[in-house]
């Protein structure tokens, strides 16, 4: 494992000298990103992560409920048990493992439901960077946009994150931003008839 991670180190090292020529050579221009820094700035990405943290506390606490009503349902059978009759001790029974079988189904729908909108998430923030790095890019006239995460060491002058996040945010203003209705005129109340002198 170690020796794996010194020959990456190893790339990633000799590609940064590499690059470091070509810089110097032809006068090409980078920049980075820090992810976690925009993670921390972008309020829209944030509120993203609200919505998502809203429909996790939901779904506890819908399984919370089912199951906090199983539980009143075993304990009730445990009390009750000696003295109920078969035919009902067994509808109890009954009743009791259709509430778990419920419970594991909505254990794993909510599972996947929450893994679904995880993804969903990830997929529309990924299409959204993709589209900003490149707007980003074009505009300052960049070669290459690196993730920080992926840097040894970088100048802090060549840190877009903040240009990206006001991007980023920028979408959401637009989206968020109620439409301007234009006042509608009311109709001209219909002229008196003139009465005859």
């Amino acid at each position: 494992m170690k020796k794996v991670a010194m020959i990456a180190l190893g790339v990633l090292l000799a590609t940064v000298f590499a690059l470091t020529g070509i810089v110097q050579a032809q006068g090409l221009k980078f920049a980075y990103v820090n992810f976690q820094a925009f993670a921390e700035k972008s309020k829209k990405y944030q509120a993203q992560q609200k919505k998502l943290a809203k429909l996790l506390a939901l779904k506890q606490g819908e399984l919370e409920r089912k199951k906090e009503q199983l539980i009143t349902l075993q304990e009730d059978l445990k009390k009750q048990g000696p003295m109920l009759k078969e035919e009902t001790r067994n509808a109890r029974l009954k009743e009791i493992g259709i509430k778990e079988m419920e419970l594991k189904l909505s254990e794993k729908q909510a599972q996947t439901f929450l893994q679904n909108e995880q993804r969903e998430a990830m997929d529309l923030l990924r299409r959204d960077m993709r589209k900003i790095i490149a707007k980003v890019r074009k505009q300052k006239k960049l070669t290459l946009i690196f993730d920080a995460v992926a840097l040894l060491g970088a100048d802090e002058a060549l840190d877009i994150t903040d240009v990206v996040v006001r991007e980023y945010d920028a979408g959401m203003s637009a989206a968020t931003k109620p439409a301007t209705r234009k006042p509608t005129r009311r109709p001209k109340a219909p002229a008196k008839p003139r009465q005859a002198r």
